[in-house]
């Protein structure tokens, strides 16, 4: 059998091989993190905390570890299509959470108490605000999640024709358009097969 191919130009090679030519393009790669980037990776390590779990741990190891998602998926015996969409999900709600304003909870709590006279509509905002969860504020106050629904929405409103509450109105406002980017929905398998459960 008739070996077929062609000789390469050991010029050719050596262009497609160099160092100095191929690694050009990689100093980017290697040169330290700015200020701004080093703040950009505490404030994204510190919303992980406002993440599931499992997402955290994902993001932790394929952003800041660097490992595949291959990889993850075998130490999580989940499929690797799993790990893409909960990595997605979760840049969806860093981005979120990243996006929202600052509040000091202190000057919040001492606001809405001057403009609500009800305390546990003061709870509901302070609440919602601090976990964007309803589920989270219900188990807190003791009370439904329509419960604290129906309050957080009927004080954003009154919030709204107020021009001194106006701020606090689109941020209140911004929680409640997103509310579903931070609710976590999980399977829960039962005999009669799987149902999902809000979390």
């Amino acid at each position: 059998m008739a070996w077929c191919g062609y000789m390469v130009d050991p010029i050719d090679i050596e262009t497609r091989f160099s160092n100095s030519d191929s690694l050009a393009y990689m100093d980017s790669i290697f040169t330290e993190p700015t200020d701004e980037d080093l703040e950009l990776i505490d404030r994204i390590q510190d919303v992980l905390d406002h993440l599931p779990p499992r997402e955290a741990d994902f993001v932790e190891l394929y952003f800041f570890r660097h490992m595949k998602q291959t990889d993850i998926a075998n130490i999580f015996r989940v499929s690797q299509p799993t790990v893409c969409y909960r990595l997605q999900r979760a840049t969806i709600r860093i981005r979120f959470l990243l996006d929202m304003p600052t509040v000091d909870m202190d000057d919040l709590r001492k606001d809405m108490r001057g403009f609500l006279a009800d305390p546990i509509d003061v709870d509901v905002m302070c609440f919602m605000y601090e976990t964007r969860c309803q589920s989270e504020v219900a188990k807190k106050l003791g009370v439904s999640q329509g419960f604290v629904r129906h309050r957080f929405i009927r004080t954003i409103d009154k919030m709204e024709v107020v021009p001194t509450m106006m701020e606090y109105a689109s941020l209140f406002r911004t929680i409640s358009n997103n509310l579903s980017v931070l609710r976590e929905i999980r399977r829960v398998p039962k005999d009669d097969g799987p149902i999902y459960a809000v979390d």
